[in-house]
């Protein structure tokens, strides 16, 4: 039986995958940090921006160069929380929403081709089993820190 080497074969998905997504991205005039930004925002309106970092895997300095040009194109938002007078929170603005649905069908475009020689019966399972990798290393806790532990 052949050893699969998982995280080799996704990489190779994720380096297959990036042109074309940049190229979505780039026709909209986003980076792919500002659109996943902008999807972060559409699930869960009203975070603070280091909460939005962390739910788009950068850092907060990143994610303070990612948000300054989408607050000044006007397609985020930033409110003061109303419980928290310190807290700055984030929101999309009309704009920013009826950019997400402009890009949709490309978007749709690029993940059709990700599934384009899965069976249609096989990607709800595809999709199932991407979402248990995901929530395993999660659970897994922390990333190591890539040093290497006493023998």
């Amino acid at each position: 039986m052949e050893l699969t080497n998982f995280t080799y074969v996704i990489k190779q998905v994720e380096l297959a995958l990036r042109p074309h997504f940049n190229a979505v991205c780039a026709n909209a005039g986003l980076t792919p940090a500002q659109y996943t930004a902008l999807t972060v925002l559409a699930r869960r309106p009203g975070l603070t921006s280091s909460e939005l970092a962390r739910r788009s895997f950068v850092r907060a300095q990143t994610m303070a160069a990612t948000i300054e040009p989408l607050l000044g194109d006007r397609l985020v938002r930033r409110e003061q929380d109303p419980t928290h007078q310190r807290r700055m929170l984030l929101d999309l603005t009309p704009k920013g929403e009826a950019l997400l649905e402009e890009m949709s069908p490309a978007i749709r475009a690029v993940e059709d081709l990700i599934v384009a020689e899965i069976d249609e019966n096989a990607r709800a399972d595809f999709a199932h089993y991407l979402r248990s990798a995901r929530r395993s290393l999660d659970t897994a806790g922390p990333r190591p820190s890539g040093r290497r532990s006493p023998d």
